[in-house]
């Protein structure tokens, strides 16, 4: 509750009046007849007190003819100074709220609003600093609140006033003393979806956790089960169980099989959620969707017994949609697995198809147009989001132009979503107590035909199965509502409004933007896989986890998630490329000059090697393709020849895909062109050679030629 300070002059004269109202109270708990002779007028100021808080609570969402509820009202201190005693009033309207415009007034302490019957007049004794005082509850009827014999919601407020203090705080009774009232339509819808996350596919762990007794798919699917609840249902949560194939956690299969016997209408979600007005003001042109869940797939878990003997399983024996098989190299005794294709995993028996449902007040008019164009057949938008000609509240059903709008009334669906979500019985309660306010006002307005409403729940989860359950049999027993569907509701008379704009942040459109350029990167890059889709479908179906609603109220995390897979692209991107090359000395005419290409991915990839010079010194004969292995360096040589005269030559070198596509950057690796070098070499190696040759052969002729030797002396003389 919203509470106010007085101007001191008006404290005064107030806290004179209620003083000699007090003075002829009974106890607390009962009723005054008198009536106060002037009802307080509060008065706004700038700054509102907000450590003296006065707080309303009522037994029941409404009251009926004949019937009583308590009142209680509680003032607390938090300031750090002694509240002196005072005086409480609790005071009611004999004229019912007969409009929203109304209600919204009162509700609004800065109004000039007042009541004129003075219920009870409660003493309040002096509270300490930290300390609150609870009253003895009032017990209500229509008589003590001098309420007419019409039902409707009325103002009631509680005014305490200490020394010059006078806080306020204003609620609506809701009043219906005849329960043959033509009812108020009301459909529910609420969405079925998981915690945000970064995947694109729930994990194992992840879906035994969300499954769980206590786990928010639980909580969620226990509250709403053959309820009249429209389910718009997240494909990702159908897909991640399947995916797992034979490793689905039990649980996870048993809340699948328990959602196909479900009664309620359901529709699908876009994957993951993923929000659609933050890609078309992306810039966007269709409303992203699954390319391939490959990437999930383990083919281990897909594999089926098969007969030893070869003969075929009888014709019953049929396989569980859900279970997938893969391509895998068969083993004895095992049939080839075959994995499921992205229709088997996210196929469902919808009963409603084509609705497309953003966040709260995020659509401008612009967005419209794309969603037909993706399959859109009508939109659900919030009613702060619209604008109306009309003098009371619309129905449901409305036209934008040429398109279809499912409207949920905005305060209605806040009230709701506070009691599914209520941690107390008394916090849901004083949520019930608005959304009865809200729809009584709605019923009661005048000129207004019959009408269906729709109300959402927020992509929030419950704390507990159980009050999501009260929450809504509770909205069922309200005055003047009958439940509905939701295809009811969008079928009623539809009336004509205008989308107010309602940009999302820039953050969520600019972020989005990136991811889409960089999918475009990520899909050329992906071409040197064999199967691309492995790379893409991973990227595509991240960025609409991503993009999920659910990140609306996670800023920080979501921009922290966004760095990451912008960091993840980069690697990715960055994972293949040319490693740096020293100089290469070319001493031949023809030769293959070695470069090295460096393979991080997780996955073989096929390349092709280009390599260019503009020197008339070098010919390149032609590109090269070479499979890289996963995480790996291997080289890639490249066919040469020389041509005129040597030099320093630079050799551009580039990666491309078998599809032509860049990969990575371009390298330029400096050539030292030495052709000469071998004539010259085999040259000098020959002349070496010729003359070992005549040195040889000149050595051996002179040790064959005889020698000339003279005649020793004695040998004349005997001659």
């Amino acid at each position: 509750m919203t509470s106010n300070r007085l101007p001191t002059t008006l404290r005064v004269l107030l806290a004179t009046a209620v003083g000699l109202l007090s003075l002829g109270t009974v106890p607390a708990a009962s009723a005054l007849e008198s009536k106060a002779p002037v009802a307080p007028i509060v008065v706004h100021e700038a700054d509102p007190v907000e450590d003296i808080s006065v707080d309303i609570r009522q037994s029941a969402s409404f009251l009926g003819a004949g019937a009583t509820m308590a009142v209680t009202v509680t003032i607390e201190n938090t300031t750090s100074a002694v509240v002196p005693d005072g005086t409480l009033a609790l005071e009611s309207n004999d004229r019912p709220l007969t409009s929203r415009t109304d209600l919204s007034e009162w509700l609004d302490l800065s109004s000039t609003s007042r009541t004129d019957h003075t219920v009870a007049a409660v003493p309040i004794p002096a509270l300490e600093p930290g300390a609150s005082y609870t009253i003895t509850p009032v017990d209500v009827t229509a008589e003590s609140l001098a309420l007419p014999a019409a039902g409707g919601a009325y103002p009631i407020d509680a005014i305490f006033t200490s020394a010059e203090t006078v806080i306020e705080a204003r609620d609506t009774i809701v009043y219906s003393p005849d329960a043959s009232a033509t009812p108020l339509g009301i459909a529910v819808v609420m969405p079925l979806t998981a915690p945000a996350g970064t995947a694109g596919l729930l994990s194992a762990d992840a879906l035994a956790f969300y499954t769980s007794p206590t786990g928010v798919l639980t909580k969620q699917l226990d509250g709403v089960i053959d309820r009249p609840v429209a389910l718009g249902i997240d494909p990702m949560l159908i897909a991640s169980i399947r995916a797992l194939g034979s490793a689905a956690p039990a649980s996870a299969v048993g809340w699948l099989d328990r959602l196909s016997r479900a009664t309620n209408e359901t529709f699908p979600l876009q994957y993951a959620d993923a929000d659609p007005s933050v890609q078309s003001q992306a810039g966007i042109p269709n409303l992203l969707s699954p390319t391939s869940l490959l990437y999930g797939l383990n083919p281990d878990n897909f594999t089926t017994e098969a007969p030893v003997d070869g003969n075929e399983p009888p014709a019953d024996e049929t396989t569980p949609d859900d279970v997938n098989t893969s391509s895998a190299t068969p083993t004895p005794g095992t049939e080839e697995p075959a994995l499921p294709t992205l229709a088997e995993l996210t196929e469902w028996n919808y009963t409603t198809t084509g609705v497309v449902w953003p966040s709260d007040n995020t659509v401008m008019a612009s967005d419209l147009p794309v969603f037909a164009a993706s399959g859109a057949t009508s939109t659900i938008v919030s009613s702060n989001n619209v604008v109306s000609s009309e003098s009371y509240t619309p129905g449901a059903a409305a036209n934008v132009g040429d398109a279809a709008v499912i409207m949920s009334d905005a305060a209605a669906s806040h009230a709701l979503r506070s009691a599914v979500t209520a941690i107390s019985t008394d916090e849901q309660q004083d949520a019930l107590a608005d959304l009865a306010a809200q729809l009584m006002v709605i019923g009661s307005e005048r000129n207004a035909p019959q009408r269906t409403m729709v109300l959402t729940l927020d992509r929030g989860w419950p704390p507990t199965a159980a009050r999501l359950s009260e929450g809504l049999s509770a909205l069922a027993t309200l005055p003047g509502v009958a439940s509905t569907s939701l295809s009811a509701a969008s079928a009623s008379p539809s009336s004509t409004v205008t989308i107010t704009d309602m940009a999302q942040d820039a953050a969520r459109t600019s972020a989005a933007t990136r991811l889409s350029a960089r999918e475009a990167e990520i899909a050329s890059f992906a071409t040197v896989l064999d199967d691309p889709t492995i790379l893409t479908g991973r990227e595509r179906a991240q960025i609409l986890a991503l993009l999920a609603t659910s990140w609306h109220d996670q800023a920080t995390d979501w921009s922290n998630a966004i760095a990451e897979h912008d960091e993840q692209t980069t690697d990715t991107l960055a994972s293949v490329s040319i490693t740096a090359t020293t100089q290469i000395n070319m001493v031949s005419n023809q030769t293959s000059l070695p470069f090295s290409v460096r393979n991080d991915f997780n996955l073989p990839v096929t390349v092709v090697l280009q390599a260019s010079t503009s020197s008339l010194k070098l010919s390149v004969d032609s590109a090269v393709t070479q499979t890289i292995p996963a995480n790996s360096r291997e080289t890639v040589r490249v066919p040469v020849q020389a041509r005129l005269g040597n030099g320093d030559v630079s050799v551009r070198v580039q990666l491309y895909s078998p599809q032509n596509a860049l990969v990575g950057g371009s390298v330029q690796v400096p050539v030292s062109v030495r052709a000469d070098w071998e004539g010259i070499g085999a040259t000098l190696i020959l002349v070496l050679i010729a003359a070992l040759f005549l040195g040889g052969l000149i050595r051996t002729i002179r040790k064959r030629r005889p020698s000339k030797v003279d005649p020793s002396p004695a040998e004349s003389v005997n001659d």
